[in-house]
């Protein structure tokens, strides 16, 4: 981001008409050159975060390495520029003004998810973009120097790990991402919390919180809360600010006291299962998959605890993200489980199941207790929390 200072004297600035407003405009045009690509089709495509699909706004030839997009948003949003054939693309914050976009394949980190069903292609570095505010705003925090140590911080941290073939040396390695991740989210809240105070309608700002709120979707909800309180005009208006108070709402209904919502899934065998069917017994929520380690090396914990309290009136119910049954079931016959088994649903594609999103689990794995009468007991990651909870009832 460029800043200028100028200072004027105040019969210039009458001369020059600053301060004046300038016209709103209710449509974008997005001017762009690719160094590297002569030819194709660029596609512009906004990201639907309710659905997770993508929405193409606008597509035009290049040529010459140069191409004009066109259209308008109802609010700025971040967007993909992608040129095909080759799947070259970059994000752009837009906004209804003009924009410019100029971006070089040289050095563009190239990826290939083909194996796991997706596409294969590259992202495109530091492309070099003006006309949008938010823009600006979105590569002031992502360009801080605060922020670009810790980047540097985890490559070099990512680069060790790789080359890393010891399994023991490399599950010590995990403390050390811990640590630095919990010094990046300090220092990103602080970062947020303060440009949220000082630009309380930038769009941009709400969407940082909305990325940091995904991946952090366990902050204690008097901190989310304040944080949305310091939002209004376009930022309140926001796809992103909505996202979050959503989700906030969801987790305010799911919280310790409130009653579990009710839910059916289906067994192993295919059988249907009730929450409500286990009134009268204290209930555990596991929420796991096969592909989660923690998850797995809980199950010896979980085992004991059950022997110990199933006879008191106590039930777990094991409630799977798996998406592929089969992994569900190998998994299953590996660990022998003698609680109740359920897979969760996934409703629609590449969103997250219908039962852990609807208890707003933020990770797993994830425990929920419920007394006899179905109200919440304890929500928490941590096998300790439960087991005081069962100790002290039981």
């Amino acid at each position: 981001m460029k800043y200028t200072s100028i200072i004027l004297s105040g019969g210039l600035m009458l001369l020059l008409g600053v301060g004046c407003k300038q016209p709103v405009k209710d449509s974008f045009t997005i001017k762009g050159t690719i160094k590297g690509v002569d030819s194709g089709v660029v596609v512009l495509q906004q990201f639907d975060e309710e659905e997770r699909t993508r929405k193409v706004l606008d597509s035009v030839v290049i040529k010459n390495g140069a191409f004009e997009l066109k259209g308008k948003t109802e609010s700025p949003a971040m967007m993909a520029i992608v040129v095909k054939p080759g799947n070259w693309a970059a994000n752009i914050f837009v906004e209804n003004s003009d924009m410019t976009f100029a971006s070089d394949t040289t050095g563009a980190i190239h990826y290939d998810y083909t194996g796991y069903g997706g596409d294969k292609g590259a992202n495109l570095k530091d492309p070099v973009i003006t006309g949008s505010s938010n823009e600006d705003a979105y590569q002031t925090f992502e360009k801080d120097p605060q922020q670009l140590k810790f980047k540097d911080a985890f490559a070099v941290l990512n680069k060790a790990y790789d080359a890393e073939k010891v399994p023991e040396l490399k599950e010590k390695m995990k403390l050390k991402f811990d640590s630095l991740g919990k010094l990046s989210n300090a220092w990103q809240l602080k970062w947020i919390n303060q440009y949220l105070g000082k630009q309380p309608s930038s769009v941009a700002g709400a969407y940082i919180l909305s990325n940091y709120y995904q991946m952090n979707s366990d902050l204690p909800i008097p901190e989310i809360d304040a944080l949305l309180g310091k939002m209004n005009g376009a930022a309140k208006e926001s796809v992103y600010y909505k996202g979050i108070l959503k989700s906030v709402n969801s987790r305010k209904a799911v919280m310790v006291g409130k009653d579990a919502p009710e839910f059916q899934l289906l067994k192993r065998d295919s059988s249907s299962f009730k929450l409500s069917s286990l009134k009268g017994k204290y209930v555990m929520l596991d929420f796991w998959a096969s592909w989660c380690k923690p998850c797995r090396e809980g199950i010896p914990h979980w085992k004991k605890v059950y022997q110990q309290y199933q006879n008191k009136g106590f039930e777990i119910v094991s409630i799977t993200n798996d998406s592929r049954r089969s992994d569900w079931l190998r998994a299953l016959d590996q660990e022998k489980m003698p609680w109740i088994q359920v897979t969760d649903e996934f409703p629609v594609k590449n969103r997250t199941a219908r039962v852990i999103s609807q208890y707003e689990a933020p990770f797993l794995p994830f425990y929920i207790l419920l007394d006899k009468e179905g109200k919440i007991l304890v929500r928490s990651g941590e096998e300790k929390d439960i087991d005081q909870k069962l100790k002290a009832l039981l």
